[in-house]
């Protein structure tokens, strides 16, 4: 296991939603930085899979509380971006870029300085961190949480927009704003940062993107995936990954389809980022592979279902829940966590009924405390139980 994977693994590890959390906010912040600085492209990957890693050591009965935290709690909440910098810090398991862990300390910083845990100021808070507060911001308000419900995506989009300027910077929240009102394909002309990891070579790389374009401007979706497949560059992947999108064609989901399969970590990430943009065109193919006897690849597939977020997507899950629950069939319990907490994401209170015959299929299972747990996160998120 190489070290973003284990450090992400690490950082999954605890409430229901954050593994959900760190792959979507991941996703927001690579479109940014496909934007603005594709040259960082690996190192904000790096640094949004694990930016919240530091609440590991937060109690659960305090991230998960349903009402408000007092004074003190709230303190020790905000104490994880220290936490997360010292983890990373004294990682273990390879030195880590002095970049990606002043990220991670720095990404609760506001542009107005009323931030934690240093109160820096506008473009004294580090670029990848002005991303991540932005990426971070959009998926927490869009998402379940123990002590409210989520806002629908135009109003944290509104919101977003209130605080650019106060909160985030300005030109980082523009450009996520003009992504995700494009549909999440392109966010237009705007102008690069200058990124010292792109050093001499940003002209050539300009040249690539060009030659990029080209190809999906004449539908070579050969040439596109040959490079997606085969570059170690990250901007060019990005880029290779942006047009292919934008070809959209059945045989391009298909292709994305078969590299869930890949045994490359980066391109069965890069598939399952391609597939929620793609939309809801390929749910019957995704539904199939639900079932596959591959534990890896079906959690995989309930992650995409849940950042696709519609209700196209939730039927799915529903599905392969009542089926659950028909067949009584023993299921892993993490492939199980996984459809519960994708229903977390995409449910409502009509879930209800659904989610008591899963606990009573659960309970017949035997001891899996795990399970139980997470049911109950679910169903004190959809049903106020």
């Amino acid at each position: 296991m190489d070290k973003l994977n284990a450090l992400g693994f690490l950082s999954g590890q605890m409430d229901l939603g954050l593994k959900g959390h760190h792959s979507r906010v991941t996703l927001y912040s690579k479109k940014i930085a496909g934007v603005l600085c594709p040259g960082l492209i690996n190192e904000v990957t790096f640094a949004a899979t694990v930016h919240d890693i530091g609440k590991i050591a937060i109690p659960d009965k305090i991230l998960l509380k349903p009402g408000s935290l007092t004074r003190i709690e709230l303190e020790l909440v905000r104490l994880h971006p220290l936490i997360g910098a010292q983890i990373l810090q004294r990682s273990a398991i390879e030195k880590i870029d002095r970049e990606i862990i002043t990220a991670v300390l720095h990404h609760h910083e506001h542009w107005n300085g009323r931030g934690y845990p240093y109160g820096l100021k506008e473009k004294d808070i580090p670029l990848i961190s002005r991303i991540l507060a932005v990426a971070d911001a959009f998926d927490a308000m869009t998402s379940f949480r123990p002590y409210r419900t989520s806002l629908s995506m135009q109003e944290a989009l509104e919101e977003l927009q209130k605080q650019s300027g106060l909160q985030f910077d300005q030109e980082i929240a523009d450009v996520f704003l003009r992504i995700m009102q494009s549909g999440g394909k392109t966010a237009g002309d705007i102008k690069r940062y200058k990124c010292a990891k792109e050093g001499d070579a940003s002209g050539k790389m300009d040249e690539v993107f060009e030659l990029i374009k080209s190809y999906a401007a004449n539908g070579n979706m050969k040439k596109i995936f040959d490079l997606l497949v085969e570059t170690q560059e990250p901007a060019v992947r990005e880029a290779a990954l942006v047009q292919a999108i934008h070809l959209g064609s059945q045989e391009v989901v298909e292709r994305f389809i078969s590299l869930l399969s890949s045994p490359e970590a980066h391109l069965r990430n890069l598939a399952a980022e391609a597939l929620q943009e793609l939309g809801a065109g390929y749910m019957g193919r995704l539904e199939n592979l639900l079932y596959d006897p591959d534990p890896d690849l079906r959690i995989l597939c309930f992650n995409i279902l849940a950042g696709v977020r519609s209700e196209t997507a939730a039927g799915p899950v529903r599905r392969f829940l009542e089926r659950l629950v028909t067949s009584g069939k023993l299921e892993q319990q993490n492939v199980m966590a996984a459809a519960l907490e994708c229903l977390g994401g995409l449910g409502g209170p009509e879930d209800a009924g659904l989610l008591e015959k899963v606990a009573v299929t659960v309970d017949r299972w035997g001891d899996y405390p795990y399970l139980r747990y997470a049911l109950e996160q679910v169903r004190k998120n959809l049903c106020a139980v």
